[in-house]
């Protein structure tokens, strides 16, 4: 016995926005190595700053003034934030592919975000590029999806751009096709045809 299908309602969607005949295909994130700088960083001037207080008198100079041990928990403090700062900016920024557009979630900042879409019918040319020694060794990169009259749509920082484009050129060629003529739309047609 077949299920009838259910609708998408408001409650059961993938991302906010999506088309209730609109089916997720990926969701993807930029790579991981695009926190390895921010994380080394991070986590270097935070092991700075624990480790300068055993380094001789350091210590008793730092927490016997209290401007001074101030400025320090406030040291801890920045640079704790901004590991957490740019986790949250890599962890949300998000790229969702349907099988009927590209859906891109920029999160600038903690409080902005820019979302962008591109529409498969709109789509002209599709490219892919890596770019430096760690992104080819990493196999992470762009792809670059071009569009008819408006601005083009970046993926940045993806894993396996290459794979990612032939993805898409086949959802654009799979959306953009004509649908199959059935056998009653033929027999139609000829009988137009002959009258």
């Amino acid at each position: 016995m077949e299920q009838p299908e259910q609708k998408k309602s408001s409650l059961n969607k993938e991302f906010f926005g999506q088309r209730a005949d609109e089916e997720v295909v990926l969701t993807l994130q930029r790579h991981w190595f695009v926190l390895a700088w921010p994380f080394l960083k991070g986590v270097l001037f935070i092991a700075f700053a624990l480790i300068l207080p055993a380094i001789g008198k350091v210590g008793f100079y730092i927490f016997n003034s209290g401007v001074i041990a101030f400025v320090y928990v406030v040291w801890l403090i920045f640079w704790a934030s901004y590991l957490a700062y740019e986790y949250i900016n890599w962890y949300r920024d998000r790229f969702i592919i349907t099988n009927q557009r590209i859906v891109n979630i920029d999160q600038k900042s903690m409080f902005s975000r820019r979302v962008s879409e591109l529409e498969f019918d709109r789509v002209q040319d599709i490219a892919h590029e890596i770019s430096g020694v760690f992104a080819a060794a990493l196999n992470f990169g762009d792809v670059i999806v071009q569009s008819a009259g408006s601005k083009d749509l970046t993926i940045k920082d993806i894993a396996r751009p290459a794979e990612l484009q032939d993805i898409i050129v086949r959802l654009v060629k799979e959306a953009t096709a004509d649908p199959p003529v059935t056998a009653e739309e033929m027999i139609e047609f000829i009988k137009q045809k002959r009258e």
